[in-house]
């Protein structure tokens, strides 16, 4: 029984590195599609977010993916194997942190992560809380010793910054870092905490700032600055309002909403019995860090509110961190784990197995019946954690779907279709106007590289709060822009899994667009979930 985890990680590790390779040849899918055609169209249009692009994400999203497509050459396997090379990053990263609690729990915890993202198949792939991970990640790389220099609370600063770009509540996470920053500062120093709090805040500020004023130099620079703080003060409001079902509803009924989504953790709550376990045999300040981080990236979807299953993935991680503490290893002399030396030197010190393990360590004669107590503690907690992984941890969807050779993404083949429409039919200088979100249209148009006729990449903008002047000033805008450009084509995806935002204030009627389609196309293709339209000749 002693080498149940040790066995039980080797076959987590040949599943882990069996569903990687199938992975790459996974699609490009759901929100990759428009980021990665987005960087396309910076990097071959010149075009700048905000300024050129009409879209609310940061603008760190649009830089990673512009990065990723760069070295990608925007192609489906190339950008599968950077995938995974993040992956194998961010397990070693890992690896090296959490090496203070053992090798079994270091492997652990980035196997167990690796496996939970693949699980998640196209959808969950190089979503931007799985881009940002790397940045937390590497914080507690840094901060997770004894004590911090201001070198280390400055290179926090930089990391949460980098994070809070992609993400803004994503800083969520520098919070306990400080915390504890601050109450060893007092206490080594003999100081107030105001005084403390100082000594810690003031570095990682800086820090902090460092690559928020770096953005915001590029977008002025680039004269995007004003179009994305318009965006960032008209249309962000109202896209909070869009809770995770599409909906737009009351305030009563949406705090409701958020109030039902918190706790549930995104369906991994099981995670906190093997999490609490870790906490309680573990109780250091190296794992009470762990333990509020894992807090901070629980209330972390909240802050938006749509409570998507990509943004559990810190939490997710976090949470898999302290579970993996089930497997450290034990001395079979005393039932204590084995200590490893922290930055410092310093061995952690965990605590006993207490109640209800401590009753199993039963002191006797003879060191085998000891080891054999220990063993059995070992083993329960191994039980432990393999039933929680039995029930959480499960082949991804498109894993199943690739071993019965049916399609990943249903999606994909519309985008395949489109494509190949494009690849026929587009001529030098034509223009295509999608009339999508993430249905594939975005996808097709970037493995063709088409040209977008304007700003506007998505339609959704303009059927939700209609009645506001903004969304109307939207639509006028777009109307505008579509009657300059007169794209070749127009692609409109009717599918029934189109994701319609319903309502208070939503509508599916755009009077001026169906007028303008009539007058100036005609239909070319049309299916049961897309139609194409073509600029009469």
């Amino acid at each position: 029984m002693r080498y149940l985890p040790k066995v039980l990680l080797f076959l987590l590790a040949a599943l882990l590195v069996v569903q990687a390779a199938f992975s790459l040849q996974w699609p490009i899918a759901h929100d990759e599609a428009p980021l990665f055609y987005e960087a396309f169209l910076m990097q071959s249009e010149r075009r700048i977010p905000y300024r050129d692009i009409f879209d609310f994400q940061m603008p760190g999203s649009y830089i990673a993916y512009y990065l990723l497509g760069s070295l990608s050459g925007f192609n489906a396997l190339r950008i599968r194997i950077l995938d995974i090379l993040l992956l194998a990053a961010l397990i070693f990263i890992t690896y090296r942190f959490m090496r203070r609690f053992g090798k079994t729990p270091a492997w652990a915890a980035g196997i167990l992560f690796g496996l939970k993202y693949l699980q998640g198949g196209p959808s969950i792939s190089l979503q931007r809380e799985y881009l940002l991970l790397i940045f937390l990640a590497l914080s507690l790389l840094v901060g997770m010793r004894d004590s911090l220099t201001p070198r280390h609370r400055l290179s926090l600063g930089i990391l949460f910054g980098l994070a809070a770009v992609i993400k803004p509540h994503a800083a969520l996470g520098l919070l306990p870092f400080l915390l504890f920053d601050i109450a060893d500062i007092s206490k080594r120093l003999n100081i107030s905490l105001l005084n403390a709090a100082i000594k810690s805040i003031l570095p990682a500020a800086i820090g902090l700032t460092i690559p928020i004023a770096i953005v915001i130099a590029w977008l002025a620079f680039n004269h995007a600055l004003t179009p994305f703080l318009n965006i960032a003060a008209n249309y962000w409001p109202l896209y909070s309002q869009i809770n995770g079902q599409m909906e737009i509803t009351p305030q009563a009924q949406r705090i409701s909403f958020l109030l039902n989504q918190v706790w549930r953790l995104g369906g991994s709550g099981l995670w906190l019995i093997p999490a609490i376990i870790g906490v309680y045999l573990h109780q250091n300040k190296q794992t009470c860090l762990l333990a509020s981080l894992a807090l901070c990236y629980a209330i972390y979807p909240a802050l938006s509110g749509q409570f998507f299953p990509y943004h559990y993935i810190p939490f997710i991680y976090f949470i898999i961190l302290l579970a993996a503490l089930c497997l450290s290893t034990f001395n079979p002399s005393t039932g204590f784990r084995q200590a490893q030396p922290t930055s410092s030197g310093r061995r952690l010190q965990p605590s006993t197995l207490r109640q209800p393990f401590d009753r199993l360590r039963i002191t006797a004669q003879g060191n085998a019946f000891n080891f054999q107590l220990s063993t059995f503690n070992l083993s329960l907690l191994t039980l432990i954690l393999f039933i929680v992984i039995l029930f959480s941890v499960r082949p991804s969807a498109a894993f199943i779907r690739q071993i019965s050779r049916q399609p990943v993404v249903t999606s994909t083949d519309r985008a395949d279709e489109i494509a190949r429409f494009l690849e026929k039919n587009l001529e030098a200088g034509d223009t295509v106007q999608p009339l999508d979100w993430t249905g594939g249209t975005l996808l097709a148009m970037l493995e063709t590289r088409a040209r977008l006729a304007t700003p506007y990449i998505f339609d959704f903008y303009f059927y939700h709060h209609v009645s506001t002047p903004y969304i109307q000033s939207l639509r006028a805008d777009f109307m505008d822009e579509l009657q300059k450009s007169s794209p070749h084509f127009i692609l409109e995806v009717t599918a029934i899994d189109k994701p319609w935002i319903t309502g208070q204030d939503t509508s599916r009627e755009f009077p001026e667009l169906r007028a303008f389609l009539d007058a100036n196309y005609s239909v070319t293709i049309q299916k049961a979930d897309y139609v194409i339209y073509e600029r009469h000749k």
